[in-house]
């Protein structure tokens, strides 16, 4: 497992992010302005879960997943409620692939030029 950085992109787009190898569990910091960019070189699909262990109202909310395409797949998960995202304890939210091969990442967060 490892804690993701968070990479700083100017609004403009004209900035190249950095991506990480995908482990069994990894954690970054959520909000409401970061961006999980996720990338798919596998040749199988890969799921990938958000565990989300706040509450909303006192009910418990439901883990997000989405399901990343074969071989060029991409996906972005993004503006996050801290409060619902980040586990109360450690404070960085956990994500977690149905397999890691072929999985990368990149915690972007959009910034004013």
């Amino acid at each position: 497992m490892a804690l993701l950085a968070t990479q700083a992109i100017p609004a403009n787009g004209l900035a190249a992010p950095t991506f990480s190898a995908a482990n069994a569990s990894d954690t970054f910091v959520a909000g409401p302005d970061i961006l999980l960019y996720c990338k798919n070189t596998n040749a199988a699909t890969r799921t990938i879960t958000l565990t989300t262990p706040g509450t909303s109202s006192g009910l418990g909310v439901a883990d997000a997943t989405n399901t990343i395409g074969a071989t060029t797949g991409e996906l972005v998960f993004g503006g996050f409620q801290s409060q619902i995202y980040n586990d109360p304890t450690t404070g960085v939210c956990t994500i977690t692939p149905s397999a890691s091969a072929g999985v990368s990442y990149a915690v972007l967060q959009v910034i004013a030029n």
